[in-house]
């Protein structure tokens, strides 16, 4: 039941830093989304969103590392920080 409450915890925390990017007009990326997540934890008091962010930002490295070895079997350079995601 907690894991069930983390994931949806760490999907809302990835779209509140996403919604946050496009309303600042910035380019998302992993890295940029990544960032935001750390920021929004970096202040935050209540452990459920502390533990969902981390959460969020395992997920999103996740990702990015899925990504990256799909990327690196079609033979791209790009690295997974430098992929823009919008």
């Amino acid at each position: 039941m907690k894991n069930d409450f983390e994931e949806k915890m760490a999907d809302i925390m990835i779209g509140e830093a996403v919604t946050a990017l496009l309303d600042e007009e910035v380019a998302i990326s992993w890295a940029a989304l990544t960032d935001r997540l750390r920021s929004a934890i970096e202040h935050e008091t209540d452990e459920d969103r502390i533990r969902a962010g981390l959460r969020a930002i395992e997920e999103v490295r996740r990702e990015m590392r899925l990504r990256d070895g799909e990327k690196s079997g079609l033979g791209r350079a790009a690295g997974p920080t430098e992929q823009k995601l919008h």
